[in-house]
């Protein structure tokens, strides 16, 4: 918790920075981004890991403000993992591949804090609310049933703009555990992205 509070002050404070040094700019902005995650935390509870994850985001956005912008966004993201656990049962040790795939609607505040015409620095701060639409089916139980189905992410980074061509880099930690049945730890992820804002 100490941490997740450190970093919401962070990112306010970068906000806020960005507010004071921003001038007239565009009111609004629209764009598109791709990106992936690569997770921080592999161990969901005492018996449950994951490896070898490929996950793939994209997603739209509108933003609209004058020094600071609010953002709201819908995309789509898709979890590829190979999880290892144990049946409390036989204890025997269990594996399979498991496909997850969410809706994603994020709401930011980005600053855009312009270097030159061409080059702007623009942090973020906010949350992802991010619904579990599917769970493939598999050989180690996973399902809607027992996998949390609403997500909700604090999230803070920054994207460097280059005319239109975005490069961004953020932090999200879950505010719920993976699990419904199960004591475990949040999810946390780094992510980098590649974009574009018109």
């Amino acid at each position: 918790m100490k941490k997740l509070i450190f970093l919401m002050m962070l990112g306010l404070s970068v906000w806020t920075l960005s507010a004071q040094r921003n001038n007239a700019q565009k009111w609004y902005q629209l764009g598109f981004r791709l990106s992936t995650q690569f997770p921080l935390v592999r161990e969901y509870s005492d018996v449950d890991y994951l490896e070898n994850q490929k996950t793939v985001h994209f997603g739209g956005f509108f933003r609209a403000g004058k020094y600071v912008y609010g953002e709201i966004g819908i995309g789509y993201q898709y979890f590829r993992c190979r999880y290892n656990t144990i049946d409390y049962t036989s204890g025997q040790e269990l594996s399979d591949i498991v496909e997850t795939r969410y809706l994603v609607i994020p709401f930011k505040a980005v600053g855009d804090v312009q270097i030159n015409k061409n080059i702007s620095f623009m942090p973020m701060v906010g949350v992802i609310y991010q619904p579990l639409l599917k769970v493939t089916e598999n050989t180690i139980g996973y399902s809607k049933k027992n996998i949390e189905n609403h997500w909700a992410f604090f999230t803070t980074g920054f994207d460097w703009r280059f005319a239109f061509i975005t490069v961004g880099v953020d932090y999200r930690i879950a505010l719920q555990d993976f699990f419904y049945d199960k004591a475990g730890r949040n999810p946390q992820y780094i992510g980098i992205s590649l974009g574009a804002i018109f």
